[in-house]
């Protein structure tokens, strides 16, 4: 009898045993992990919510600056709106300022782009939910979407990655123009203002050739003074989605696939530097392709395939290449889809501003060639 129920003890334990497995498994098959909190990862974070989708969001541990996100202009053009309006929020409630004239290089263009209070989006996107620390468990979820940008944490690395680095800061100008957004080339990367306020405006810069503080200097935006209330540093990736592949992948270590979203797979405007409305782009494709890497992947590039013919504009002046008709094209697009109508005049000029200022950055070699990858 005592034989009898020890065979009986241990059978038990060893169906207790496999439904705990069973019950794991389950668990993990439902659930997902987003790795990067910021604006891409907290906007998947939401539009998977309103499909009736639970995810889990993990933080970046790394510090980009005092309001904890990466130094961007917090501008964006007006497909923002729309955005923001397919995640069930009002898009007016973040809207700083809206701009119809852009100034490039002195010149004043009719434009259509907009400043907005990102940190509140972004809090408001997650709705409150917690933040866990650290990076995402091994063996817990089926799916990891890699959004923590920059760092592309979870997908395999990117091969002649183009790293952009970038300066900025927030000041306080009394008595400033704050109608227009003010652009100036140069070193193969750009200078800017955004006003957030009447009163308070993001300043900063970007290059490929150059120390972008040292860009910044050039651009003279500082020089009107004001109050600086902060600063940060970073780079902004303006590979191309095309190079930033594989956008899926399967990681052994995390048991299940990687979905790369937003800046992680190259979803940014390679001469603008804009990624707040690509990423949000991107987002939604990814929901909308949730089962399908194959048709993700592919309506990724199809969406972005206008970032590729901005990456060889890129590298055409990083490798010191004249540039011709199809790069003025090019241009005129970018224009066009920042809201700012270039017309022929104007593209030759920002065609002159594109290849100044960097004969002198060019002679060293060493950064032409990682410029020219």
């Amino acid at each position: 009898m005592r034989v009898e129920r020890d065979e009986i003890a241990d059978i038990w334990k060893e169906h207790q045993k496999r439904e705990s497995v069973k019950i794991e498994a389950e668990a993990m098959v439902s659930r997902v992990a987003i790795a990067g909190a910021g604006m891409t990862g907290s906007y998947l974070y939401r539009l998977l919510e309103s499909q009736g989708m639970k995810a889990d969001i993990y933080g970046d541990a790394v510090s980009h600056a005092a309001c904890g996100i990466n130094p961007y202009a917090w501008g964006s053009t007006s497909s923002f709106r729309h955005h923001v309006r397919a995640a069930g929020l009002d898009p007016e409630q973040y809207v700083f300022k809206d701009f119809r004239v852009v100034n490039f290089e002195g010149v004043d263009m009719r434009a259509h782009l907009l400043t907005f209070d990102k940190p509140r989006l972004i809090n408001d996107l997650r709705k409150g939910v917690e933040v866990l620390g650290g990076p995402v468990p091994p063996r817990r979820y089926e799916r990891v979407i890699d959004a923590t940008g920059l760092r592309r944490a979870y997908l395999p690395t990117i091969k002649d990655d183009l790293l952009v680095p970038c300066v900025q800061y927030r000041v306080r100008r009394e008595r400033a123009d704050s109608s227009k957004v003010v652009i100036q080339y140069g070193n193969l990367g750009y200078s800017w203002t955004f006003p957030l306020s009447d009163n308070e405006f993001h300043i900063g810069a970007g290059s490929v050739l150059a120390d972008p503080k040292e860009t910044l200097r050039e651009s003279g935006f500082m020089n009107a003074g004001g109050k600086i209330l902060c600063g940060c540093s970073g780079k902004v990736r303006s590979t191309s989605p095309l190079d930033s592949q594989p956008f899926v992948s399967t990681d052994s270590i995390l048991g299940g696939q990687v979905w790369g979203v937003g800046e992680s797979i190259g979803a940014v405007a390679p001469i603008a530097g804009e990624g707040i409305a690509p990423g949000m782009a991107s987002a939604r494709l990814l929901a909308a392709n949730w089962d399908s890497p194959r048709k993700y992947t592919s309506r990724i590039l199809k969406e972005f395939s206008w970032m590729i013919d901005e990456r060889k504009v890129i590298d055409k002046v990083a490798a010191g290449q004249r540039l011709g008709l199809q790069d003025w094209l090019i241009l005129r697009r970018t224009g066009r889809r920042m809201g700012a109508p270039v017309s022929l005049s104007e593209t030759r000029e920002l065609l002159k501003c594109l290849t100044k200022k960097k004969s002198t950055s060019l002679r060293d070699s060493s950064i032409s060639n990682e410029c020219a990858k």
